[in-house]
């Protein structure tokens, strides 16, 4: 063993050692002090991490159950003013049952007075608690509690929360079927006024008598239904409404399916008291949205829409539309044998109605313009759609007129000398096309010698799109095709309609659309010797074949109280690739989301959409076909916008709270657009026309339909407060559970974090041994090298 001065290894080994059990003792000194094993992350990394999240969770957990608590609150606060409307149910169903009496003999004015506060009531307490249409907590609400376990943090947070839906829990008097849909019209006070005005009287089809046309789900579009009202012996507004509601009755039982429609939309005539106490006259029901216009002067002063403020004149219900030129002069005759149709669209015609004149070189215009006003008149679309001939003489322009106030468009095809003045447009050349509709035509040979035409294309009846072509002294109809392919590439609405030009057998041309686009082609002038196989004869000079003139500024009213989309813009549809899809949504009483795709397009594979009476026809007979019930209750219509000069527009409505329309976008911006005509891709919300009206018991048999009506909304309330109750439950047994978490959670962070003090304590005992031993062997330890001086003493 060797003897060293300069390293003393024992005393080395001792401090290290000393060290050791000073830290031992300094640590042990924290835990004992603190109660914690783990005062740094030294102390055990892994195990700290764990108890953060273990201590995380807990601090989520207790806020979530705050949050349920809140839930909770609030659900009972819920509960308590549904108890509330429980018994003011009870009371109006007692009014009722007492005025429903036949042998009741008080004044059910004074039961009625105490029936509508009830109802009003029912509206306060729905809004004061969130559950009216527009209530706060009408919706999904969904109240996170943590605690949730999944692969991912959606589903972690799905896990962790409780979702009460209330979207279809609102309780207002109209959510309970206590509120109606109304149309209101004039003062009753105004009523004898309006039906001795000259001019009302003068406007009626059939004299003694005047005309409504009603429209809501299964009875809209021309399925619309016409009231006849005999006035005989009507002089004052109570008379008035019996004669309705007779010819209501009438209308109703026509075994079609649109009057079972109509009778099982339950709409009456009605005298109601508005609250500046005004009396008025009102059309009602308590389950259908619909919109009531009327059919001559009459009926729309009766409507409230007067010519003027304070008149008892009923507005102007005349559109006018005239040709673009004047017809030819009398005894001008055809230039060749074949088909002239004349369409007429819109106009509530569901479809278009073509006239069809067989004319031949001995045909003159004044046969023409006889035979004209004859198929108009006899025919049956156009009848119902109050359509005719107001003017048809030789030289002057043809003038059609509507005495319902709604746009509509006269077309012609197969007149190429104008004879008509409704423009040129042709037919293939040498034949008599039965259909109005082509999507290719095939000129007549080209003739010889220098020519300058303008030739006009019009895309599914829309209007004319010009382009000048020239030749030279010799036929080309290779050039010709050339000039006009490169005139439809330099056109986008020519381009999107797919036009294209290809010669034909004989020194013809041939126009045709390759995605079934229906057009027509229109000489609009034409100069020189030749010509270009469309006819040398000029049309009109302008875009447009005829021209318009409308009276009507207002004609329709929709039903207070209905869920509405608000007007939405409407262009037709012209041409192919160009369709368009409509998106119906609606929850129905369960919460489930039901759904719609309706197509508008206008091409060989289909045409819904060339006006939009045919858009609105097409629509609402997807709507019928539907499965869900609840999407059998929209109803499109048309609405005149009185802020954009009166343009119609389409509005759907729904008796129901509320409804989603879905805009679909495509190419060339045509069909329906949300708003005034500027968006597509766009989701509209409805929202609740003002004017809506309650339920009464004024007369015997209103008091017995609410007392029907009170039952169901009795059962409609039941439902809500179970599902108030099943969402109380949930809270509870969620703040239950998360409290075991709470506390297991806990129970498992201590385990990490919290110090054994019985060990610990065992352990400060051992680290004071251990560093008073070390400090008494570190003194012995660097004493060691003293014994090397014995042996130098030697």
């Amino acid at each position: 063993m060797a003897f060293t001065i300069n390293t003393n290894i024992a005393s080395l080994q001792s401090q290290e050692y000393l060290r050791i059990s000073s830290e031992l003792q300094q640590k042990t000194i924290n835990r004992v002090t603190s109660g914690l094993r783990i005062i740094s992350s030294g102390d055990d990394a892994a195990g700290l991490a764990i108890a953060n999240g273990f201590r995380s969770d807990r601090a989520v957990l207790t806020q979530g159950v705050r949050n349920a608590n809140d839930g909770l609150s609030t659900l009972q606060t819920i509960d308590g003013g549904l108890n509330n409307i429980s018994q003011l149910l009870d009371r109006a169903r007692s009014l009722a049952a007492q005025s429903a009496s036949g042998t009741f003999t008080g004044d059910r004015t004074l039961l009625n007075s105490e029936f509508q506060s009830v109802v009003d009531e029912i509206d306060r307490q729905a809004q004061a608690i969130g559950l009216d249409a527009t209530g706060l907590f009408a919706t999904k609400l969904s109240v996170f509690i943590g605690g949730g376990r999944g692969p991912s943090a959606a589903d972690q947070i799905e896990n962790g929360s409780v979702a009460v839906d209330l979207s279809t829990s609102t309780v207002d008097a109209r959510s309970l079927g206590l509120k109606g849909l109304q149309v209101t019209g004039a003062l009753a006070t105004d009523v004898d006024d309006i039906l001795a005005d000259t001019t009302n009287t003068s406007s009626t089809v059939v004299p003694g008598s005047t005309e409504f046309f009603l429209r809501g789900a299964g009875f809209s579009d021309d399925d619309r239904v016409r009231l006849s009202v005999n006035l005989s012996g009507v002089d004052d507004a109570d008379k008035l409404v019996n004669a309705i509601n007779s010819a209501i009755e009438q209308a109703g039982g026509a075994g079609t399916n649109q009057s079972e429609a109509f009778k099982n939309a339950n709409i009456r005539a009605t005298i109601v008291t508005d609250p500046q106490n005004n009396r008025k006259v009102v059309f009602q029901s308590s389950t259908a949205a619909f919109q009531v216009s009327g059919g001559d002067r009459l009926a729309n002063a009766l409507l409230g829409n007067a010519s003027a403020e304070g008149s008892s004149t009923g507005a102007p219900l005349d559109y006018l539309v005239n040709g673009g030129a004047s017809t030819a002069s009398t005894g001008t005759a055809f230039a060749a044998a074949g088909n002239v149709i004349v369409r007429v669209q819109s106009g509530s015609l569901a479809q278009p109605a073509d006239i069809t004149l067989a004319v031949t070189t001995a045909t003159t215009v004044n046969d023409a313009l006889t035979s004209l006003s004859s198929l108009v008149a006899a025919n049956s679309a156009l009848i119902a759609a109050g359509i005719s001939v107001t003017a048809s003489s030789p030289g002057s322009a043809l003038e059609f007129s509507s005495r319902r106030g709604e746009n509509f468009e006269v077309l012609a095809v197969g007149d190429a000398n104008n004879v008509l003045g409704l423009g040129s447009a042709q037919f293939t050349a040498g034949t008599a096309s039965a259909s109005f509709d082509v999507a290719s035509v095939t000129s007549a040979a080209l003739a010889g010698g220098a020519a300058t035409q303008t030739l006009g294309f019009s895309i599914g009846g829309g209007g004319y799109v010009t382009g000048t072509f020239t030749q030279g002294t010799a036929a080309n109809p290779v050039t010709l095709v050339s000039d006009l392919n490169t005139f439809f590439s330099q056109n986008s609405a020519l381009q999107q309609a797919g036009l294209v030009a290809s010669t034909a057998a004989g020194g013809a041309v041939t126009i045709a659309s390759n995605n079934g686009s229906f057009f027509r082609v229109n000489v609009h002038s034409a100069s020189g010797g030749g010509n270009l196989g469309f006819g040398t004869s000029a049309g009109v000079t302008t875009a447009a074949t005829v021209s318009t003139a409308s009276a009507t500024t207002a004609a329709t009213i929709n039903s207070g109280g209905a869920s509405s989309s608000g007007m939405l813009a409407f262009t037709p549809i012209r041409g192919g690739d160009d369709d368009q899809t409509i998106t119906l949504s609606i929850k129905d009483a369960s919460g489930n989301q039901q759904s719609l795709a309706i197509t508008l397009q206008d091409d060989g594979g289909g045409q819904t959409a060339r006006s939009i009476d045919e858009a609105l026809d097409h629509i609402n007979g997807q709507i019928q076909a539907a499965g869900s019930e609840d999407l059998r209750s929209i109803v499109a219509v048309k609405q005149r916008d009185s802020a954009a000069g009166g343009v119609e527009r389409i509005v759907f409505l729904s008796p129901l709270k509320e409804f989603r329309v879905s805009v679909g976008d495509n190419a060339g911006d045509t069909g329906l657009m949300a708003g005034t005509g500027t968006s597509q891709g766009s989701i509209i919300s409805s929202s609740v026309l003002p004017g809506g009206v309650n339920i009464d018991i004024s007369t015997q048999a209103t008091a017995e339909a609410a007392v029907g009506a009170l039952a169901t909304a009795v059962s409609q309330l039941g439902k809500v407060q179970a599902v108030v109750g099943r969402g109380q439950n949930q809270f509870n047994f969620a703040i239950s559970l998360a409290q075991t978490q709470i506390i297991n959670l806990a129970a498992s962070e201590s385990r990490i974090r919290d110090a054994d003090l019985a060990a610990e304590a065992a352990n400060l005992s051992k680290a004071q041994v251990l560093q008073q031993a070390g400090i008494a062997a570190l003194a012995q330890a660097n004493s060691a090298p003293q014994a090397v001086l014995s042996l130098l003493q030697g």
